[in-house]
């Protein structure tokens, strides 16, 4: 995969997801959560996705010229650094979006091979 076609992924995905956070907050805001599992879970979930997808896009903006797997890396360690306050289960939400997009990428740019056959 070439940093293009993972900068038109990340976009897309991004796009995509910050499109169905702000349908499950319904005009609300974000950052004025109380905390509680409610619908609010989806829309932190999709919110860590659109800034993890962000920081990606930034990366290979940024940095034309690197590796793909480069570029990953180096938004993994942005989004590793953000701060995340411990409020409960729509803040763990917000994390697991993230990490779940950077799984995801990872697994298009690099997927597993064959597995081999058992040896005897």
């Amino acid at each position: 995969m070439t940093p293009a076609e993972l900068l038109r992924l990340a976009s897309d995905r991004r796009r995509a997801a910050t499109e169905v956070w702000s349908e499950l907050l319904g005009g609300g805001s974000s950052c004025r959560l109380d905390g509680s599992l409610s619908a609010h879970e989806g829309a932190k979930l999709r919110e860590g996705e659109s800034v993890l997808l962000g920081l990606v896009v930034r990366q290979l903006r940024a940095h034309p010229g690197d590796d793909v797997r480069t570029s990953l890396d180096a938004a993994s360690a942005a989004w590793a650094r953000q701060p995340v306050p411990d409020r409960g289960r729509d803040w763990d939400a917000y994390r697991r979006g993230g990490d779940d997009a950077l799984r995801d990428l990872r697994a298009v740019v690099s997927p597993p091979g064959p597995v081999p056959p058992p040896t005897r």
